[in-house]
C-alpha cells in the first residue's frame, strides 16, 4: 500500500542519517564515544546497529575493541569500561552486546558470552537476573525479553523458551492490565504490584500517567515474534498481543518520548507475524514521531533533549535497530 511504502523508505532514509552519526562518533581504535569516562554507554548497542545497516567494518573493529578491552575470559562484559550504570540491570547490555556480536558473526565475543549470560538466567521462573551476584535477584520484563534475543540469535532455543514461559507468567499473574501493566517480578513473593510511588516508573507502566517505560510494551512482543518464527508456535505471537495491548490506551504523550521506539518494533513484527491493520497504523504512527524526534546530526536524543554525547550515540545506536527492525516487520506484507 501507498502509505506503507512511503513510511519505508523515510525510514531507510532516517536509518542512514543514524548510521552516519555514529560512525562520526567511532574512534580509530574502534570505540565509540569516551567509554573511559562514559562507561558501556556509548557503544554496547553499536554493534547491532552497524550489523543492521551493513557496516560490517565499522562493526568489526568495535567488536576487536572488546575483545581487547571489556570481555573478560569468564565471557561478561566488566570492568572500567563497563562502567556501573547497569549493575541493577546486568543481562540487558550483555543481551545487547552478544546480539549485535552473533549478528556480526563475531564468536569469539559469543562463545563464553552466551554461557555467561545464560547463567544468569532463573532456573524456575525462565527469567533473568538484574543483580547476578544476588541469588533472590528480581527479574523483569526488559532484561528477560532481550536475553531471550540474544539467546535465540545464538540458537538457544530452549532458553528462549523458557523466557517465553516467564512472560507468560507474568502476564497471567496482571491484576488489571488495561490501567496498568506491572513489569518486575521478585523470586518467592511474585509479581511486584506494591512499591514507593517514587519508584512507580521502576515497576509498573500506567495508562493514565505521562513518562512510563512504554519500552516494556514492545520488547516482549518483538522477541516473541521472533520466537514464534524459531519454534511455530502461535501461541507466542497471542502473548505478544496482550503485552501490547496498553499501548493502545497509553497518553498521548507516548509519542513524543523516546521510550515510544520499542513500541513501534513490537507493532511492525505483529504486523508482519499477522498483517492486521491496527499493528501496521501504530507502527507507522511511531515510525514518524522516531523520524520527527531525530536531530539535525543525525542522531537521537533521550526525553528531555540533548544531555551529552554518550546518551546520544546509546539512543541512537538503538533507534537504528529498531527502525531497521520495523521496516523488516512493515515490508513482510
Amino acid at each position: 500500500m501507498v502509505v506503507q511504502s512511503s513510511i519505508i523508505n523515510e525510514l531507510k532514509a532516517s536509518k542512514s542519517r543514524g548510521v552516519e552519526y555514529l560512525r562520526s562518533q567511532q574512534r580509530a581504535d574502534g570505540a565509540l564515544g569516551t567509554p573511559e569516562r562514559d562507561g558501556l554507554g556509548p557503544y554496547y548497542k553499536a554493534l547491532w546497529a552497524f550489523a543492521a545497516a551493513g557496516e560490517s567494518d565499522a562493526g568489526n573493529r568495535l567488536a576487536t575493541w572488546l575483545v581487547n578491552n571489556v570481555q573478560t575470559p569468564e565471557g561478561d562484559f566488566a570492568g572500567p569500561m563497563r562502567g556501573t550504570m547497569h549493575d541493577n540491570n546486568y543481562a540487558y547490555p550483555n543481551a545487547w552486546l552478544l546480539a549485535g556480536a552473533q549478528k556480526l558473526g563475531r564468536f569469539d565475543l559469543t562463545s563464553n558470552g552466551i554461557p555467561f549470560l545464560l547463567a544468569l538466567q532463573d532456573t524456575s521462573t525462565g527469567g533473568f537476573k538484574m543483580q547476578p551476584a544476588r541469588e533472590d535477584s528480581i527479574q523483569d520484563v526488559l532484561n528477560s525479553a532481550q536475553a531471550g534475543n540474544a539467546c535465540l540469535f545464538a540458537g538457544h532455543l530452549d532458553a528462549a523458551q523458557r523466557v517465553a514461559g516467564f512472560l507468560r507468567m507474568m502476564w497471567d499473574a496482571q491484576p488489571a492490565p488495561e490501567r496498568e501493566f506491572f513489569i518486575v517480578y521478585k523470586p518467592g513473593a511474585g509479581l511486584r504490584t506494591e512499591f514507593p510511588e517514587n519508584r512507580q516508573f521502576l515497576h509498573s507502566i500506567r495508562a493514565d500517567k505521562p513518562r512510563q517505560p512504554y519500552f516494556n510494551l514492545g520488547m516482549a512482543p518483538a522477541f516473541l515474534v521472533r520466537l514464534a518464527q524459531a519454534d511455530g508456535d502461535a501461541a507466542h505471537i497471542e502473548l505478544g498481543k496482550h503485552y501490547i495491548e496498553l499501548a493502545f490506551n497509553v497518553l498521548d504523550e507516548m509519542y513524543e518520548t523516546a521510550q515510544v521506539g520499542k513500541v513501534g518494533w513490537g507493532a511492525a513484527l505483529l504486523y508482519g507475524a499477522t498483517g492486521e491493520e491496527r499493528y501496521r497504523a501504530l507502527a507507522e504512527r511511531v515510525g514518524e514521531a522516531m523520524i520527527a524526534q531525530q536531530t539535525d546530526t543525525g542522531g537521537w536524543d533521550n526525553t528531555g533533549g540533548f544531555v551529552n554525547e554518550a546518551i546520544r550515540a546509546e539512543v541512537t545506536s538503538e533507534f537504528v535497530v529498531l527502525v531497521d527492525e520495523m521496516i523488516a516487520g512493515l515490508a513482510s506484507r
